[in-house]
């Protein structure tokens, strides 16, 4: 992984924090000058041990046992690919955008933050529309109509037994929170733009395919978050048109990505940033779930990022974790 001597990540997240804390505005950079010199020595860092960027593919496996998975994976915080876990489950078999548009057409939908051009800010007002506009939006490559967080599962609850539900809530730590799933539709060049979050993710691609570039939580201090007192962290670094002038110590990143066809599943930990592209029409599904123990233990200050955030509270947040629609209206009322 990319090498971040462990002062100047102390330093970065100590003025992260007070920014959150005690910044003037949203987004605050009170202490933007502290967080821009350290961004600068780790840039003198790199350049001195002549660290290279490098792009790798996640790990790929095959027929893992749950008891693997999770020494392996889980419990060290590491993303991994099981091929074809799920190219056996009902949803994979059967879930395509025709049979969504012959059966669910007339769900309504809330489309936020569906741009793919601009970066400079998360969009956070919510357009209101039917799961038949957003499926002829990708029959037609309109790229403006991603729905993301879709409540299909929630409005129809019997379709959770298109997928292994008893394998996925096994997975989850035994002191947990939430069994959240989250279904996203896009068409062909849709995508979501690098951001991180507290929960685990358990990610099952069931139609078409989706690229991801992700990078490890220590990266903040390369893509230098806005502060904005939410619990969702994004970055204005756009890994498909990268620019060096704004984020110089992103080419000395190690990347690491993977392409997700029907019936993998990928799993995405906790703070690893995270950057999603649809290459095809694609529905993928996500089952989070929030362990406070491996928060803590694997990234401190972000777990305290979270806990503390305000726009809106992590209360708020959980609250309203099956309905992110709920959760974008209120950011927008708050900007």
């Amino acid at each position: 992984m990319t090498k971040i001597k462990f002062n100047q990540r102390t330093q970065y997240q100590f003025w992260r924090l007070l920014d959150h804390l005690i910044g003037n505005k949203v987004p605050s950079d009170k202490f933007n000058k502290q967080r821009k010199k350290v961004i600068s020595s780790v840039s003198t860092n790199f350049q001195v041990n002549r660290i290279i960027g490098t792009v790798n593919q996640i790990d790929r496996v095959k027929d893992i046992s749950d008891y693997d998975l999770k020494k392996n994976y889980i419990n060290k915080g590491i993303p991994v690919v099981m091929e074809g876990k799920a190219k056996h489950w009902e949803c994979v078999k059967k879930w395509t955008p025709d049979w969504l548009m012959q059966s669910y057409c007339d769900d309504k939908v809330s489309i936020f933050d569906a741009s793919s051009q601009d970066m400079t800010n998360i969009n956070y007002k919510v357009e209101e529309t039917t799961l038949k506009d957003v499926l002829n939006s990708m029959k037609n490559g309109d790229t403006s109509k991603y729905s993301r967080f879709n409540r299909l599962l929630y409005d129809h609850p019997e379709l959770i037994g298109d997928f292994d539900w008893k394998w996925l809530y096994s997975i989850r730590n035994k002191i947990s929170s939430g069994k959240t799933f989250q279904v996203f539709i896009g068409g062909k060049g849709t995508r979501t733009t690098l951001h991180s979050a507290s929960e685990h993710n358990l990610f099952t691609q069931v139609h078409g395919k989706k690229h991801w570039f992700l990078y490890p939580p220590e990266n903040d201090i390369i893509f230098d978050p806005p502060i904005t007192r939410a619990p969702y962290f994004h970055s204005q670094f756009d890994p498909d048109f990268p620019d060096f002038n704004d984020f110089p110590n992103a080419k000395y990143l190690q990347t690491l990505e993977c392409e997700l066809r029907p019936g993998d599943v990928l799993y995405n930990p906790p703070f690893w940033w995270h950057h999603v592209n649809n290459t095809t029409n694609s529905i993928g599904v996500g089952f989070r779930w929030f362990s406070p123990g491996d928060s803590f233990n694997k990234y401190f200050t972000q777990s305290l990022l979270t806990f503390f955030s305000t726009n809106p509270s992590i209360w708020k947040a959980t609250k309203n974790r099956t309905d992110f629609t709920r959760i974008f209206k209120y950011m927008n009322n708050k900007k």
